[in-house]
């Protein structure tokens, strides 16, 4: 069973983690000695490792994502590192996610998946029978001496690599705003607060409301009907990669077929009658491919550079506002996670430094959660130093 885990920073170096899905007990881990967000001085923990006066708070992004599915059908025991009385992580049990085995857009649903778009879901079944499709005569073509074995699994892995993005773009929550979200503090003081008339909360800076998730995403690009799914802070990563992956498959195929095509000169790489037609079909569906990825791929490496996604820049060109946009560029981090750069071309959920910053809202859980870890922290501070009362630690 692959649970839901979440990370979150505090102090600094010193990350815990906030993993609702685990049954341990969040008193045991309360012994690590990792000083209080918004401590201004230097404290050394258990490993001795200092801290400085930054509080960042960071969680992954899987939510609800097919992990959530599996955790449904199995169970498992998954071991974590660097953690608990000796280690760097702080693990949180409790569950701020619905553990039905349904599927839907609410938050009561255990499995992200939109159900309210019919060509939504014909168009995303559309795209695993295309790729299937390309992958399919590739093969044939290897298995025909058209091409070499290794040509073909080189485009095989491709597909599955796109494929898997696919899924999981269409599977993962791509920012929903829960029912209990509320603003951050930053967002208090310096920014001016919105309510969702359709959701009836609290509306995060650049987030949507989607007609047809019937929920409010966080940084809303757009709703893509290829997905089946709105791409949003939750699943960027995954709608991008599978947009790389799929733009080079479509390049890998053309520069195969085209070789061929140019360079055959012997009978065993030339095809026959219905491989002819094959790829006649396939040359066509890559060309199609290409251009639409192409332009996509733009369009979301614009939206990160100038930090104005897909609806704010067609509303700012229909009031002639474009060039007064004042977002700020989306960081890597905050798309790809803090993970090993390695990590970055794999559809895995990324780890993000600071959740609340990342998808523009908190919720009385996370911080609730950090309350209590905060007075234990104090309470191990006032030990460590025989007992003195230090006094209270600013808020957060």
């Amino acid at each position: 069973m692959q649970q839901d885990v979440r990370y979150r920073r505090v102090g600094g170096d010193q990350p815990y983690r906030d993993d609702p899905n685990d049954s341990a007990r969040f008193e045991s881990f309360a012994e690590a000695g990792l000083r209080s967000p918004g401590h201004t001085g230097t404290v050394k923990n258990s490993l001795g490792i200092g801290d400085d006066h930054n509080k960042v708070r960071g969680t992954a992004s899987s939510i609800m994502s097919f992990k959530t599915l599996s955790s449904c059908l199995s169970s498992n025991s998954r071991g974590r590192v660097d953690e608990g009385l000796n280690g760097r992580y702080y693990r949180d049990d409790f569950n701020d996610y619905s553990w039905r085995c349904s599927a839907g857009t609410t938050d009561e649903d255990g499995i992200w998946l939109n159900q309210n778009d019919g060509a939504g879901t014909i168009m995303c079944l559309m795209v695993w029978i295309l790729l299937g499709y390309s992958s399919l005569t590739i093969t044939l073509l290897a298995q025909t001496g058209g091409i070499d074995v290794y040509q073909s699994f080189i485009y095989t892995i491709m597909v599955t690599m796109a494929l898997t993005c696919h899924i999981k773009t269409t599977l993962t929550d791509p920012g929903s705003v829960p029912a209990s979200a509320v603003p951050t503090e930053e967002q208090r003081k310096y920014e001016k607060l919105s309510m969702c008339s359709q959701c009836q909360t609290f509306k995060p800076p650049l987030s949507h409301h989607c007609r047809i998730c019937n929920r409010c995403i966080s940084r809303m690009d757009h709703h893509c009907p290829w997905m089946n799914n709105c791409v949003g802070a939750g699943n960027i990563k995954h709608f991008f990669l599978f947009l790389i992956y799929t733009w080079s498959c479509s390049v890998y195929c053309l520069l195969l077929l085209g070789w061929n095509y140019f360079f055959c000169a012997s009978d065993d790489c030339e095809f026959n009658l219905v491989l002819t037609q094959l790829v006649r079909i396939m040359t066509l569906l890559c060309i199609a491919a290409f251009l639409f990825t192409s332009s996509m791929i733009m369009n979301v490496v614009y939206g990160i550079i100038t930090g104005v996604g897909t609806i704010d820049r067609l509303k700012k060109k229909a009031t002639n506002t474009i060039n007064d946009s004042i977002e700020e560029p989306v960081r890597l981090v905050d798309i790809f996670g803090i993970g090993p750069w390695y990590t970055w071309p794999i559809p895995i959920d990324p780890i993000f430094e600071d959740i609340d910053y990342v998808m523009g809202f908190s919720t009385p859980q996370r911080l609730l959660r950090e309350q209590i870890l905060r007075e234990k922290q104090d309470q191990q501070l006032q030990q460590r130093n025989g007992g003195v009362n230090m006094g209270k630690l600013p808020p957060v």
